[in-house]
C-alpha cells in the first residue's frame, strides 16, 4: 500500500479510488514531471498497467521517463524497463531492453529493480526471447534486493524457498524471508506467514530474530539516508 504525504498526491489517489483516471493521471504526471515525485512516478506506472492509461497517456508517460532517465534517475529507469518488460502500448516487449534498464535502475538504488530482474531469470521468462534461464542469478538478484530492503523480493524469495517448485524447498529460508516481507508490510507476505506457521510446527525463533535484526538494519540504513 502506498501512503501519500502530499496534499496534491491524496487528491490523485482519492481520484483515482473513484474511477477518475483522467484527472488522477494529470495530477500525478505534473507531481512526477516537474517535482520528480517518486511516489506519483510509480502510482503512473500502476495506473498504466492496471489498465487506466489511453493509448495517448501512455505514450506521454513513457517518453517523459525515458527521456528522464538519460538524467541518472533511478526510478525512470525503473519505470522504463517496467514498459519494456510488460509491452505497454505501442512498446514492443523486450527483456532484453527491460534487463538492460533494471540494471541501470539498480546503481541508482532502486531496490525493487533486484526483485524484477531476479524473476526474469529465475522463472526463465525471457527464454521466448534468447534469454536462458539462470536460477543462480535469479535467486542472487531477488536474495539482494531483500536484504537491501524490497519487500516484495523477500516476498517471492519466501514463496520460491516455501513451494520448492523451482529451488530445493527449505522451510528455513522461507519463513526468514516470508517474516521479513511481513516486517516492510507486505500484506499478503502476512497472510502466507501465518499459513506457514500452521503447516509447519517445527521452532522458527532464529529465523524470527534473525529477520527482525535484518530489518531493522534495513530502516536505519534508510534513516542514515536521510540525514545525509
Amino acid at each position: 500500500m502506498q501512503f501519500f504525504d502530499n496534499a496534491r498526491l491524496d487528491i490523485a489517489r482519492q481520484n483515482l479510488n473513484r474511477g477518475r483516471y483522467q484527472a488522477a493521471f494529470e495530477i500525478f504526471y505534473e507531481l512526477a514531471v516537474h517535482d520528480l515525485d517518486e511516489e506519483a512516478q510509480f502510482a503512473l506506472t500502476k495506473m498504466c498497467f492496471d489498465g487506466h492509461l489511453d493509448a495517448e497517456q501512455i505514450a506521454k508517460l513513457f517518453e517523459w521517463v525515458n527521456s528522464n532517465s538519460s538524467l541518472g534517475n533511478g526510478y525512470a529507469h525503473f519505470n522504463v524497463a517496467l514498459m519494456y518488460e510488460r509491452g505497454m502500448g505501442e512498446i514492443k516487449q523486450s527483456y532484453k531492453t527491460a534487463i538492460e534498464y533494471y540494471e541501470k535502475a539498480i546503481k541508482e538504488d532502486v531496490v525493487d529493480a533486484y526483485c524484477n530482474l531476479g524473476n526474469i531469470y529465475a522463472l526463465g521468462l525471457a527464454e521466448e526471447q534468447g534469454i536462458p534461464r539462470d536460477m543462480y542469478k535469479g535467486i542472487q538478484y531477488l536474495a539482494k534486493g531483500a536484504e537491501e530492503g524490497s519487500r516484495q523480493a523477500a516476498y517471492t524469495l519466501g514463496c520460491l524457498y516455501e513451494k520448492g517448485e523451482f529451488i530445493p524447498q527449505d522451510h528455513r529460508k522461507a519463513c526468514y524471508y516470508l517474516v521479513l516481507a511481513t516486517l516492510a508490510g507486505h500484506e499478503q507476505a502476512h497472510r502466507v506467514l501465518i499459513i506457514f506457521q500452521h503447516t509447519n510446527k517445527g521452532d522458527f525463533n532464529k529465523e524470527f530474530d534473525d529477520a527482525e535484526m535484518q530489518y531493522g538494519k534495513i530502516q536505519n540504513m534508510r534513516r542514515l539516508y536521510k540525514c545525509l
